[in-house]
């Protein structure tokens, strides 16, 4: 009776260990166009439930100030997106959209573990001192949080060194035109044809 007794409370232990984990990891996985989860669009909410951190302006403008640091600023958006305007360090690896193949334009610059890791060795052979930064058009654009859950999730990187730039390039760009300090040294954070208009 005591062997039966313990069985049910490691069957009843189990079920719910892997429901608690299947609720976290529902909200971690790659998304379609339009279906991040709404509480993921909260500006209040700095990390996602996989543990990756969410930047939005107030993170991202220290970060580009900060000769020093390790960052890996990747661009998720299609080459065309790319040349009107990116981040000044930005390396372009483009993410599919779920379903969706990348055009043929962009298939050289698709994302891949073995171009993310020897893009971060070019800032560090020590990938672990790497943060990599993805981002996209804006906080309902999925290509930078796909690529954030997938470079966790697929690629092994540390979650604490992956980051979703939630706000995007257009708001970045917008931001720092609007600031007349920021905006004299624009070509300082970023670069493209919009920049230089």
């Amino acid at each position: 009776m005591h062997k039966f007794l313990s069985y049910i409370i490691l069957i009843i232990c189990v079920s719910l260990l892997s429901t608690a984990v299947g609720e976290e990891c529902k909200e971690c996985v790659e998304v379609a166009k339009g279906k991040i989860p709404a509480n993921h669009l909260d500006e209040s909410l700095k990390e996602l439930p996989s543990g990756i951190p969410i930047w939005d302006l107030e993170e991202v403008m220290p970060a580009l100030k900060n000769a020093e640091a390790k960052i890996l600023w990747v661009d998720t958006r299609p080459n065309s997106f790319f040349k009107q305007g990116t981040i000044k360090k930005a390396v372009l690896l483009v993410c599919d959209l779920m379903g969706v193949p990348i055009p043929d334009a962009d298939k050289g610059n698709a994302i891949s573990k073995e171009k993310l890791t020897a893009e971060m060795k070019k800032i560090d052979a020590d990938i672990n001192k790497v943060t990599v930064v993805f981002f996209c058009q804006g906080p309902k654009c999925h290509r930078s949080y796909n690529a954030a859950i997938r470079s966790v999730k697929e690629y092994g990187l540390n979650e604490s060194k992956v980051v979703w730039f939630r706000a995007g390039y257009p708001n970045l760009e917008k931001h720092i035109k609007e600031d007349p300090k920021l905006n004299k040294r624009i070509t300082k954070y970023l670069k493209g044809s919009t920049v230089t208009d």
